[in-house]
């Protein structure tokens, strides 16, 4: 049951910062020239290309920090303020622009195709969600909680493609207010995350 647990505290914060219905909007007007069948193929190859960025960085994690000598208790507090920056864009608090930038978006217009970027990177494998994977990658110390975070990882880009590949039904259905109502709430959710992370990191200080 713990293992569960862990597994599911790892899949929600990483799923929160995809954000998959905070993106779908952009992702239905970046695709907005494109059929079905292609928008789909998008999805997944974006999907994909996201899972293998985090778990390079999942693999590499130790040897970054030792390189950087970075501390751990020094990465979790920069890790929460970064979800907290992420928690107030969801919460439309601040203007957005972490992920990606009105350049990269207008590029993406322009693009035929926009799995890789801007769509795997930066919006959905992006400085938030490769942060959290190095911080999880350094507390999880067995062998089997390390391929619950790999696990979580393929699970987390499974449902972010679920989102994407029925992102024309979902909207229809919630509307603009309801995608944002549910991103509001995963933002609180995230923000309270986030200050957890800090307060690990200072105690650990």
């Amino acid at each position: 049951m713990l293992g569960v647990q862990e597994f599911f505290m790892i899949l929600l914060p990483l799923l929160i910062i995809m954000d998959p219905l905070g993106n779908m909007p952009l992702y239905l007007s970046l695709t907005r020239n494109n059929s079905e069948q292609e928008r789909r193929r998008m999805a997944a190859q974006a999907c994909v290309a996201s899972a293998l960025i985090l778990a390079l960085f999942a693999l590499s994690g130790d040897a970054l920090l030792r390189f950087f000598q970075i501390s751990m208790p020094a990465f979790q507090i920069a890790g929460g303020f970064i979800f907290f920056i992420y928690a107030l864009q969801l919460l439309a608090l601040i203007p957005g622009g972490i992920k990606g930038s009105a350049e990269e978006e207008e590029e993406g217009i322009r693009k035929q195709n926009i799995a890789l970027v801007p769509l795997a990177t930066p919006l959905l494998a992006g400085p938030g969600a490769i942060t959290a994977v190095l911080v999880w990658r350094q507390q999880l110390d067995e062998p089997v909680q390390q391929f619950q975070l790999y696990g979580a990882i393929i699970a987390a880009c499974i449902v972010v493609y679920l989102v994407l590949h029925f992102a024309s039904l979902l909207q229809r259905m919630l509307g603009v207010g309801g995608v944002r109502v549910i991103t509001r709430l995963m933002g609180l959710l995230l923000a309270v995350i986030a200050v957890q992370f800090m307060v690990n990191g200072w105690q650990q200080l």
